[in-house]
C-alpha cells in the first residue's frame, strides 16, 4: 500500500510538472548512487546550462521506476541495460540511448550465514527485479557452484520489502541492491556471496527510452541532456566537490533515506563505476562494450530458454546522441 500510495504522489507531482516551459523533460530514476548525476545536474543547472530543462523524478524501486516509464509518465528513464531487453522481449518498444555506469559490488547476493549456498536448488531465490540485468547476474554466480536458474525459483519483491522478508527468515538467499542490500547484511545474518564487482561489467546502466517517445524528441535535446550528464558526471569526480557531493546525494538521490554517514556513502558510491568521458565513448561506440554485453546477455538468453522475442542490437541500441555529446566535450 506504501508503494502504490507513493506512485500516485509521484503521479499527482508530474500532471504539475513543467508549467510555464515549452518543453520540460521528465527523467525518473531509482535512489542509487550510480545515477545521481542526474541530481548533480539538476541541482548545479548543468542542464540548464545547455539550454534545456529537465525535471528529475526519484523513485523508492526498480518497480516503481518502470511503472512510471511504460505508463508514459516521463520521458526518459535510467536503469539497467538488462532490464530494457526484458521489456523489450515482453513487447514493450523501449531503445537504449546511452551506457552511463556499471553496478561494481552495489548489487549483492547475500546468503544467510548458517546456509551452505550449494544446497539451495530448488530454493526460492528473492530479486528486486525479475529481469535479465538480475537473472544474467544471478545465473553467473549459480552456474559458479554448480546450479542453474532452471534450479531455482525466482520471486521479486520491492527492494526495502526483499530485505525485510529477509531479516524475518522468508529467504535463505536474495539479490538486493544498495542501500537495502546493505541492510540485509548487517541485520539479516547475512554473507555476501558475490557481487557485481564479481563480474566486472555484468549489470550496465543508462539511459533508456519508448521509441514512440524518441521520434518526438529533438535530437538536439537528447544530446543535450547527455551533455548535462557528461558534465555531472566529471563534477563529482573531482575532490573538492566531495562535501557538497554528499548533501546532494543525502537530500536528492536517497530523500527518503536518514541522512548516510560519510563512510556509508563512500561505500554507496565506491561500488559504482560511473564512466568518464574516455570510458563512455569505448562503451557507446559502434561494436563497443555495450555491443558485446547484449550479444552476451542474448546467449545467455538462448542458453536458458530465456529468450521469448528475438532482438537486434541496431534496433535496440541508438548510440547517436551519446557519441554526439562527447564529440562536442
Amino acid at each position: 500500500m506504501k508503494n502504490r500510495i507513493a506512485v500516485c504522489l509521484v503521479v499527482i507531482s508530474l500532471m504539475f510538472t513543467g508549467i510555464g516551459y515549452a518543453k520540460t523533460y521528465k527523467i525518473s530514476v531509482v535512489s542509487w548512487p550510480g545515477w545521481a548525476p542526474c541530481h548533480v545536474a539538476d541541482v548545479k543547472g548543468f542542464w540548464k546550462d545547455e539550454g534545456v530543462d529537465v525535471n528529475v523524478i526519484t523513485t523508492s524501486n526498480s518497480i516503481d521506476n518502470m511503472t512510471l516509464f511504460k505508463d508514459g509518465l516521463v520521458d526518459l528513464t535510467l536503469d539497467m541495460l538488462g532490464s530494457a531487453v526484458g521489456m523489450y522481449m515482453d513487447g514493450t518498444p523501449v531503445v537504449i540511448l546511452a551506457e552511463t555506469d556499471w553496478s561494481h559490488g552495489g548489487d549483492k547476493i547475500i546468503v544467510k550465514k548458517d546456509i551452505d549456498p550449494a544446497t539451495l536448488k530448488k530454493q526460492p531465490i528473492g530479486v528486486f527485479f525479475n529481469k535479465p540485468s538480475v537473472t544474467y547476474f544471478l545465473g553467473k554466480y549459480l552456474s559458479s557452484i554448480g546450479l542453474k536458474l532452471s534450479d531455482t525459483r525466482i520471486i521479486e519483491m520491492e527492494s526495502d520489502t526483499l530485505t525485510d522478508t529477509f531479516i524475518n527468515g522468508g529467504f535463505g538467499i536474495i539479490v538486493n541492491y544498495n542501500p537495502a542490500a546493505m541492510r540485509a547484511e548487517r541485520l539479516g545474518n547475512g554473507k555476501i556471496v558475490a557481487t557485481s564487482a564479481t563480474y566486472e561489467g555484468v549489470m550496465p546502466e543508462g539511459f533508456i527510452v519508448m521509441s514512440d517517445v524518441l521520434k518526438t524528441i529533438p535530437h538536439n535535446d537528447i544530446v543535450k541532456i547527455m551533455k548535462g550528464w557528461i558534465k555531472a558526471a566529471e563534477w563529482i569526480k573531482a575532490p573538492g566537490n566531495w562535501k557538497e557531493y554528499m548533501k546532494i546525494l543525502n537530500d536528492h538521490t536517497f530523500p527518503d533515506d536518514p541522512a548516510f554517514s560519510e563512510k556509508d556513502l563512500r561505500e554507496l558510491v565506491d561500488a559504482v563505476r560511473i564512466h568518464d568521458k574516455d570510458m563512455s565513448f569505448e562503451r557507446n561506440m559502434k561494436d563497443g562494450g555495450v555491443f558485446e554485453y547484449l550479444k552476451n546477455l542474448k546467449v545467455f538468453l538462448k542458453n536458458n530458454q530465456m529468450q521469448t522475442r528475438d532482438f537486434e542490437i541496431d534496433t535496440i541500441f541508438n548510440n547517436k546522441a551519446i557519441i554526439d555529446a562527447l564529440g562536442d566535450q
